[in-house]
């Protein structure tokens, strides 16, 4: 079974690792360099997204506030958020006050990722 699992990150380099690391396993991946970008993908797509991961650091609509519209708007996806600037009280936000799934740290181990990605589309399926 095809999961879809949307990645937001302004760097097309970030989205290509995650892509490459993602490779072979269920997952089909869509592409957002920014958050307009990503909830118009989000509101056109026919099927339904299991997960979202979403960088913190973007110039525009910043990651907290990405994730704060996601939860809203889809509060039964679960959203992964990724960094490259870990922030171990930004971290606690997100765990606690944002719910996020989880929270990694750029460069993404792709073993951690794949993993995080794997738990997070169960969850969707469990609860959603």
């Amino acid at each position: 079974m095809m999961h879809h699992v949307l990645i937001l990150d302004d760097e097309a380099d970030v989205r290509a690792a995650i892509r490459l690391q993602l490779k072979g396993t269920d997952f089909e991946i869509l592409e957002a360099e920014n958050f307009e970008q990503a909830m118009k993908l989000l509101q056109q797509n026919v099927i339904s997204t299991d997960v979202i991961i979403c960088d913190v650091r973007m110039p525009g609509v910043d990651g907290v506030e990405a994730v704060q519209n996601f939860q809203r708007e889809y509060p039964n996806t679960p959203v992964i958020v990724l960094t490259g600037f870990p922030d171990v009280d930004l971290a606690v936000d997100f765990m606690k006050k944002q719910d996020v799934t989880d929270y990694l740290t750029k460069p993404v181990d792709k073993d951690k990722l794949v993993a995080a990605v794997e738990k997070a589309a169960q969850e969707r399926r469990m609860f959603g």
